[in-house]
C-alpha cells in the first residue's frame, strides 16, 4: 500500500506531515503533493515531495480572501501548475497493486473541497481510494451548542459541508472522513447520516515544550505574541501587535513578559528594527524592554512559547487555534490581510468561541485585558472551551492507526 498526501495550505501541510510521520512509524510509506507553496512542513520533517510538483505563488494560498490575489496567481502560472498536479495524482492512482497485496493505494486529502476533488476524480476513474481530513470545515462557524448564531445565516444546504461535498464524502471510494471537532461530527451524523469520524484535531500535536528558559518569573503575566508566518503581512501584523502590547503595558499594574513566536520564514532583523522604532530598548539580540515590560523573540521554540504563556495577542491562523486548544484565551486584532483580514478574523472568532476576543484597533487591547483579568471565571471557561473546540493531543497517531487497521482494503 502507498499513500499520496494532497494538501492545500501551510496549516494543512503541517497536519498532513504529522500523520505521515505516524504512518511511517507503522510501516506505511507516504509521499506528499502540497498544492500551495513549496511544502515547508513536509521538507522540515523529511517527508518526500513529488519532484517538480510545487511552485510558490504571490498569494501564499489565500485567494479565497482576496480576488485580486487569484488574478496574480493566475498570471504566475496557477492554472498550468494545477493541471500538472492533477495529472500527477491521476498517474499515481493507476499504480495500483491491489492484485498483489489486496490493498488499493490511497490518496490522503487534507484541507477543503480542492484536495477532495483532487482525490475523488482519480479514485472514480483511476482505481485508487481516498481518505478525507476536513481541516477547514466546522459547524462552529455558524452555530454552537445553543443553536444557530443569530447574526449568521444558515449555510446553503444546512451545513458548511455543502451538498456536493457531502456527495463526494459518500462515494464508495471514500474510505474515511475525519472532521476537526466532535460538534461537527455529531451535526453531520444527526442531520445527514454522513459517515464522518472525530478522533481529535492533529493541530494539537507537536506542541510539547522543549524546556527552553524564557525568563518568565512565577509572579508575572506572560503573553504570547503571534504575528503569523508569511511576509510581508506578518510584518504589518507585528506593528499592530506591538501597539497592542503597549496598550497592555499601560493597563497592567504588574510587569509583563511578552513571548513572540517567530516563524523561520521571517527576518529577525526586520522585526527588531520595528521594535526599536516603537520605543523598545534592546537588552540582547532576542530581548527588549519597555518600562516594566519585557519582550522575548522566540525562534525554534513555538511549543515553549505557547505553554509558558497565560494568554495571547494574535493575528495568526493555525497558531491562534493551537493557543486556544491549550486552554489559553486570545485577543485578536482586525488586520488587512491577505490572510488575517476582517472576514478571516470574524470567522476565527466564531470558530473558537469565548476563548477569542476580537478588537478593531490595537489601542482597545488594554481595556479588554483589564476586563478579562477581572472576570474570575473566564480563564477556567477558556480551558473548557479550548478542549471542546480543539480536542486532546494524539489525533495524528489515532488517525494513522485507524487508517492502518481499517478502511484501507477494497
Amino acid at each position: 500500500m502507498e499513500i499520496l498526501c494532497v494538501s492545500n495550505g501551510h496549516g494543512e501541510d503541517q497536519i498532513a506531515a504529522r500523520i505521515c510521520i505516524e504512518l511511517e512509524k507503522l510501516g506505511v510509506s507516504a509521499i506528499a503533493l502540497p498544492l500551495v507553496g513549496i511544502g515547508h512542513a513536509y521538507r522540515s520533517t523529511n517527508i518526500p515531495i513529488v519532484e517538480g510538483s510545487t511552485q510558490a505563488m504571490p498569494s501564499g494560498g489565500f485567494v479565497r480572501m482576496d480576488g485580486g490575489q487569484l488574478w496574480r496567481d493566475l498570471r504566475s502560472g496557477l492554472a498550468g501548475l494545477t493541471w500538472k498536479q492533477l495529472q500527477i495524482v491521476w498517474q499515481w492512482s493507476k499504480r495500483n497493486n491491489f492484485k498483489k497485496t489486496g490493498q488499493k493505494n490511497i490518496v490522503l486529502a487534507v484541507g477543503d473541497i480542492v484536495p477532495l476533488l483532487f482525490a475523488w476524480l482519480p479514485a472514480v476513474f483511476g482505481g485508487c481510494d481516498f481518505v478525507m481530513i476536513a481541516t477547514a470545515k466546522s459547524e462552529y462557524y455558524w452555530c454552537d451548542r445553543k443553536g444557530r448564531i443569530p447574526t449568521i445565516p444558515k449555510p446553503w444546504g444546512g451545513s458548511v459541508f455543502y451538498p456536493w461535498e457531502r456527495s463526494l464524502i459518500r462515494s464508495r471510494h471514500c474510505q474515511a472522513t475525519f472532521v476537526r471537532d466532535r460538534f461537527t461530527a455529531n451535526l453531520l451524523d444527526n442531520q445527514f447520516r454522513l459517515p464522518v469520524k472525530f478522533m481529535g484535531n492533529p493541530m494539537m500535536d507537536g506542541l510539547e515544550a522543549k524546556g527552553l528558559e524564557l525568563g518568565v518569573s512565577e509572579d508575572e503575566w506572560s503573553i504570547a505574541i503571534l504575528p503569523g508566518s508569511r511576509p510581508p503581512e506578518a510584518y504589518e501584523n507585528w506593528q499592530s501587535l506591538l501597539l497592542g502590547a503597549h496598550s497592555i503595558a499601560r493597563a497592567m499594574s504588574q510587569s509583563v513578559t511578552f513571548l513572540a513566536a517567530i516563524s523561520s520564514e521571517l527576518e529577525i532583523e526586520q522585526l527588531a528594527q520595528i521594535l526599536i522604532q516603537n520605543g523598545w530598548i534592546e537588552v540582547d539580540d532576542l530581548t527588549y524592554k519597555l518600562q516594566r515590560s519585557r519582550l522575548r523573540l522566540v525562534m525554534h521554540g513555538f511549543g515553549d512559547c505557547l505553554q509558558q504563556s497565560h494568554l495571547g495577542l494574535a493575528m495568526a491562523g493555525t497558531a491562534t487555534e493551537q493557543l486556544v486548544g491549550l486552554g489559553k484565551p486570545a485577543i485578536t486584532i482586525v488586520g488587512n490581510g491577505p490572510q488575517f483580514n476582517r472576514q478571516f478574523a470574524e470567522e476565527q472568532a466564531r470558530l473558537l468561541g469565548v476563548s477569542v476576543t476580537l478588537v478593531e484597533k490595537p489601542a482597545q487591547v488594554g481595556e479588554v485585558i483589564t476586563d478579562l483579568l477581572n472576570d474570575p471565571d473566564y480563564f477556567q471557561d477558556s480551558i473548557e472551551n479550548g478542549l471542546e473546540r480543539m480536542g486532546t493531543p494524539g489525533a495524528s497517531q489515532r488517525i494513522a492507526q485507524y487508517l492502518v487497521e481499517h478502511g484501507l482494503h477494497s
